[in-house]
Order: structure tokens, then C-alpha cells, then sequence
């Protein structure tokens, strides 16, 4: 069985380090270098760097969808096309015949589109997954091949839960390549969107209760990250937990927690800018910080 794999972003890597230890990994196609960093240096998907250093054989485009990327792909002969975090919509002319399958990071029909995995955390949700579709014409709706589901920790981030749920999407990309697998339509009915996120969704609102800040914070970490500034310094919050604490909003509470609309914040994990992540024990006693201060976010 030749496979081509076409992925730009680093979910997929799980997945194409296992089809290549088992399968004949004819190609991969990747989206065009990108700059990136504070620099802006022009840098290779994570895809394309890893293909490199296996000397696989890959093929950067923007638009997988030209004359000339079309007949590349049929010249491969190939027989599936794993197709993960890619970027790009697939025509029905590159699919052709050949079997095609998508590994998404949730349990479809619950968020389509760009941003699932926040999406999940950030609307409370107790467990997510991965799913293997067939390709379709409209976004994510293909037939569901096969499920894996996860409960999603109480604390953790969109960080933690991509790298485990990216693990658990090899896992089943490989099950649903070696058997035969029964496709099931989704439920219409069911469907919800995670639309493309940004760094202002991320501005949080102190006035909402205690478990939707929470969430708001673990949803965005590590990107674009809430940010609020805690005694005149700009931190980045990276992990935070509900309370039941009691104060003025934006208060920090006798244990160190912060008040909110309704209960308080515990952020356990912070980045002071400029500086390196640090727990909110060791944040408090380097800079002296005291019950009573104030936080405030900044739009």
C-alpha cells in the first residue's frame, strides 16, 4: 500500500512517524515555508522538516489543488492519502478514486473546523477525542471511520491535551488503516464550530465566574495565551483552576487566588514577560507580591 501524507502542522507528526515505520510513505505534501518567530525566519512546516530528515520526498505548495500538483500526485501512484492538519480543501479532482481519510481532534460531529481542541476546554466539555473521516467537499462532514474518546483533565491546557489527543490519532489512523472499518454518517443535528481563533479572543473577562475564566485561560495556552498585568508586570497565565474565594475583582485573596465575578482564580503556572514559566508560589515570592493587590486586564 503506498501512502501520501499531507500535513503541515505538528499534530500530524505522531501519525506520519508510525505510517512510516509501517507502510511504504511515498510522499509528502506540505504547505510553503513560512516566516515565523520574533525574527520572522523563514521556517519549514514541522511536516516538512521532519520528511526532510528521513529523506522522504516532499512537495511544498500553497494550493494543492493546481493542474501540476495533480499530476505529481498521480504519478505516485498512490493508493491513500492521509490527510492531517493540512491547511488546505482537497478538490475531488486530487482525491480521485483513491481511499482518503482526515484525522480531526474531536469527536465529530462536536466541533468542526479550525480550533476543536480549544474549543472543547474553553465550552467545559468533559471529554473530547480524535476521529478518522473520509473527505468530503464540506468542512469535516465525511463519514466517521472510527472514534477515540479521552476525558479532559480539570487543569489541563490546549497544549497538553493536542500532544496526548496526537498520540491517540496515530493510534487510530492505524487501526482504521488495518482493518475494515464501517463508515457512519454524522448527525447534522449534533454539529458545532470551532471557528479560527485570535489573540483577542484570548482577553479574558474578570467579571465572568470562576470556571469560565479558568477555562479561558487553560483553552488558550500555550497560544495566544491570556495575558494580565500583576503589579505593574505583564504576565502570560498559563494553567489556572476554579475556587470559591470571595473579593473585589481583580483582587489577590489571602490564599492567593484571584477574585472574579464569581469565586476566584487560582492560576498555578505563570510567564512574567520576558521571563521563563514559573509556578505562582515562586512568581509572588520573587517580587513580593501581597494579598489585596490588584490585577487588571488589558485589552
Amino acid at each position: 500500500m503506498r501512502l501520501l501524507f499531507l500535513g503541515s502542522g505538528a499534530f500530524g507528526l505522531p501519525t506520519l512517524q508510525r505510517l512510516f515505520e509501517s507502510y511504504d510513505v511515498c510522499g509528502v505534501v506540505s504547505s510553503e515555508d513560512k516566516p515565523a518567530g520574533r525574527r520572522q525566519k523563514v521556517t519549514p512546516t514541522p511536516i516538512r522538516a521532519w520528511a526532510n530528515e528521513h529523506d522522504i520526498e516532499v512537495f511544498a505548495t500553497s494550493n494543492v489543488n493546481t493542474k501540476e500538483m495533480i499530476s505529481t500526485i498521480d504519478d505516485l501512484e498512490v493508493d491513500v492519502m492521509v490527510v492531517i492538519a493540512f491547511g488546505q480543501k482537497l478538490s475531488e479532482e486530487v482525491i480521485g478514486k483513491r481511499m482518503a481519510i482526515n484525522l480531526h481532534a474531536s469527536l465529530l460531529p462536536r466541533w468542526r473546523g479550525a480550533s476543536p481542541i480549544n474549543a472543547a476546554i474553553l465550552h467545559g466539555d468533559l471529554e473530547t477525542g480524535v476521529s478518522v473521516i473520509t473527505l468530503a467537499q464540506r468542512m469535516d462532514a465525511g463519514c466517521v471511520l472510527g472514534r477515540q474518546t479521552t476525558p479532559i483533565g480539570e487543569s489541563e491546557t490546549a497544549g497538553e491535551l493536542h500532544d496526548r489527543l496526537s498520540l491517540l490519532g496515530a493510534d487510530l489512523v492505524l487501526c482504521v488503516l488495518a482493518g475494515d472499518q464501517e463508515a457512519t454518517e454524522q448527525d447534522e443535528s449534533l454539529v458545532t464550530y470551532a471557528p479560527k481563533i485570535s489573540r483577542t479572543d484570548a482577553i479574558l473577562d474578570l467579571g465572568s465566574d470562576s470556571q469560565v475564566v479558568a477555562r479561558t485561560i487553560n483553552s488558550f495556552s500555550p497560544w495566544p495565551g491570556c495575558h494580565m498585568e500583576i503589579a505593574g508586570i505583564d504576565c502570560k497565565l498559563l494553567r489556572a483552576v476554579s475556587k470559591k474565594g470571595d473579593g473585589s475583582i481583580g483582587e489577590i485573596l489571602a490564599d492567593g487566588s484571584i477574585a472574579v465575578g464569581e469565586g476566584s482564580v487560582a492560576v498555578t503556572e505563570i510567564q512574567p514577560a520576558g521571563g521563563k514559566p514559573m509556578s505562582w508560589k515562586v512568581f509572588c515570592n520573587g517580587r513580593s507580591i501581597q494579598t489585596g493587590e490588584r490585577c487588571e486586564v488589558r485589552s
